[in-house]
C-alpha cells in the first residue's frame, strides 16, 4: 500500500448511493489523507432495500482504501435520519482529532482541495476569529486581490474544514435566544425579516429534541461574529441530484436558473505555495454578487420569477432544458438523467 499523502483527517459522510458515493471517495483517494473518519447511518424502517444498499454502499467504500492510513469508523446500526447525523458525525470526529476535512457523498473535490485545506488549517488554527474553510465558491472565479482566498461572513458546507475549537462551541441548545440583547443586535445586523425567519427555524429545532447542524453551526457563527476562508476559485462540485438526495430534485432541470448554477460546477486547482490575503477583512462585494446569482437582479426579485421558474419547471422539466447545454453536458459526465 501506498503511503498518506496529506497529514489531514477526513470525515465521510454516505448512506446508500454507491453511484454518489464512488465519484466522492475517487477524489479523497486520489488526497491519501492520513487520518479517515467514516460515518454511515442506519436502515430506515419504511425502506427494505436499505440494508442491501448500505452493505454495497460500505463495502464498496473499504475496498477502495488502498493506502496507508489511520481508518476510524463509525457504522449506525438503526437509522438517525440526516439531524442528527450530520451533528453526530462532527462531534465524534473532533473528540478525537482537532482539525480535519468534512465531505458528504455528493460532494467531488478538485485534488488540489485537500492540501489547500491542510495549509490553512494549519495557518489558522488558533485566530478565532476564523469559524470554517469553504470548497466551494458560487461565482466560479472571484479576483480575490491576487490572492487564492478570500474572507465572507458567507460560505458553504458542501466540502469544508474547521476546527475542535469550533465543533466544542456549538450550541445544540440555542442558548442565545433567552439572550435579549443579542437577539435584538443580530437582528439590526442581519436584517428584521430574514432574522426573524432564522429564529424560527432555531426554536422549531430546539422543540423537537434532535440537534439539527445547520442551524447549530450557522448560530454559532453568528452569535461569535465569525468570517470563513473562501477559495478565489472553486474547488467544489455538488452531485446531489436524484430519488435519493436529501435537500434536492430529481433532475436538475427542476430548479430555477439561480440554483442551478451552484451544482455540477466546474472545479479548478490550486496552485502551491499559496499566496495569502493581506489582512483578513470581510468581503461585502462578494456577498452582494452572490445574492445577485442566487436571486437575480431588482426586478427579477420584485416579480419573484425564480420562484415562479421553480414550479415551473417541477411541472414542465422540459422548460428546464432551454439555453443551458454546458450544464447538461456535466450532468451527463457523471451518468446522471437530465
Amino acid at each position: 500500500m501506498e503511503p498518506y499523502k496529506v497529514d489531514v483527517a477526513v470525515l465521510l459522510l454516505f448512506f446508500t448511493r454507491t453511484q454518489h458515493t464512488k465519484f466522492t471517495f475517487e477524489q479523497i483517494r486520489k488526497a491519501r489523507p492520513s487520518k479517515l473518519f467514516l460515518y454511515q447511518d442506519g436502515p430506515r424502517d419504511n425502506k427494505p432495500d436499505d440494508v442491501k444498499n448500505i452493505k454495497e454502499c460500505r463495502e464498496m467504500v473499504e475496498s477502495m482504501i488502498d493506502w496507508e492510513c489511520e481508518v476510524h469508523r463509525l457504522y449506525q446500526e438503526k437509522n438517525c435520519g440526516c439531524d442528527p447525523s450530520g451533528y453526530l458525525s462532527r462531534k465524534w470526529m473532533f473528540s478525537i482529532v482537532d482539525k480535519g476535512i468534512i465531505i458528504e457523498d455528493d460532494i467531488v473535490a478538485s485534488e488540489s482541495f485537500f492540501p489547500f485545506c491542510k495549509e490553512l488549517l494549519d495557518r489558522y488554527e488558533n485566530d478565532q476569529r476564523i469559524n470554517m474553510i469553504c470548497g466551494q465558491n458560487h461565482l466560479d472565479e472571484y479576483d480575490a486581490g491576487g490572492a487564492d482566498y478570500f474572507f465572507c461572513n458567507s460560505g458553504s458546507i458542501w466540502g469544508w474544514a474547521t476546527w475542535k475549537r469550533t465543533i466544542d462551541s456549538w450550541d445544540s441548545q440555542y442558548k442565545f435566544l433567552e439572550d435579549d440583547y443579542t437577539m435584538s443586535r443580530l437582528s439590526a445586523l442581519k436584517g428584521k425579516k430574514w432574522w426573524e425567519k432564522f429564529v424560527k427555524t432555531c426554536r422549531w429545532h430546539k422543540s423537537t429534541g434532535k440537534e439539527y447542524f445547520e442551524s447549530i453551526r450557522n448560530s454559532n457563527q453568528f452569535v461569535n461574529n465569525q468570517i470563513n476562508i473562501v477559495p478565489s476559485k472553486n474547488m467544489i462540485c455538488n452531485i446531489g441530484i436524484g430519488e435519493e438526495t436529501t435537500h434536492s430534485v430529481p433532475k436538475i432541470t427542476m430548479f430555477n436558473r439561480g440554483i442551478r448554477k451552484v451544482f455540477f460546477q466546474k472545479t479548478h486547482e490550486v496552485s502551491f505555495p499559496l499566496k495569502h490575503p493581506n489582512y483578513i477583512i470581510d468581503d461585502v462585494i462578494y456577498v452582494k454578487k452572490l445574492r445577485d446569482v442566487m436571486n437575480g437582479n431588482f426586478w427579477c426579485r420584485f416579480f419573484r420569477i425564480r420562484r415562479i421558474e421553480g414550479i415551473l419547471y417541477r411541472f414542465f422539466p422540459v422548460l428546464g432544458k432551454i439555453g443551458c447545454s454546458d450544464l447538461l453536458k456535466r450532468v451527463k459526465s457523471f451518468g446522471f438523467d437530465c
